[in-house]
């Protein structure tokens, strides 16, 4: 495929990749689940196209969640950024995606980096409670006089790790069923090194 061709093919992706953060995203909002899963599309297109188009999706997402969904979510573009980095270099440089076992530590490892990115925002701008369903974790944890700061972190530490898991499974997952010829015309360095279209990776 030409550059011209691939280009063409992320940036009918991206749109993709926006609308499935946002209605996943939306709906467990609407829910009041202590997850959130909006982040599967940032996370498809990281491993499809890489981490900058992936950046897109989860910036633009967040955006528009902030104006149709919650106003909280444009806090946490940062959030979504770091993931399609994280994501992006975890498959690349460590194949964090070639087996269930290295997906779901890879999904730890993302759980961590939103954890330790949002923290500060849900203390100092939110106070503690920024409309999501982990907030009764935490409210909970205050009132048993735990410090603020804390109980933030313990209700991440409680959520995000099962939230991260369940993400990045599910984005592998749709990567794996999807069809193979059209996987394989993204050409990706995540593609290829971590099995994505079966047979063996080249170490490289």
């Amino acid at each position: 495929m030409t550059s011209q061709g691939k280009s063409n093919l992320v940036l009918a992706l991206i749109p993709t990749g926006i609308v499935l953060n946002i209605a996943l995203g939306s709906l467990v909002h609407a829910i009041k689940l202590p997850i959130f899963v909006d982040a599967v599309g940032t996370i498809i297109v990281a491993l499809l196209a890489g981490w900058r188009p992936g950046l897109v999706v989860g910036v633009v997402s967040f955006l528009l969640m902030a104006l149709l969904v919650n106003p909280a979510y444009v806090y946490f573009v940062g959030t979504q950024a770091c993931i399609a980095i994280t994501v992006y270099v975890l498959a690349v440089h460590f194949r964090s995606f070639r087996n269930i076992f290295t997906t779901i530590c890879t999904g730890i490892a993302v759980a961590i980096v939103a954890a330790v990115v949002s923290a500060p925002v849900i203390v100092l701008v939110f106070g503690g409670v920024a409309g999501s369903g982990r907030d009764l974790i935490t409210a909970v944890l205050m009132n048993s006089g735990t410090q603020i700061v804390e109980a933030v972190l313990l209700s991440g530490a409680a959520s995000e790790p099962i939230d991260k898991t369940l993400q990045v499974l599910l984005a592998a997952a749709l990567i794996r069923t999807a069809p193979r010829t059209l996987i394989a015309r993204f050409a990706s360095r995540a593609v290829e090194r971590n099995r994505f279209l079966g047979g063996t990776e080249a170490a490289r």
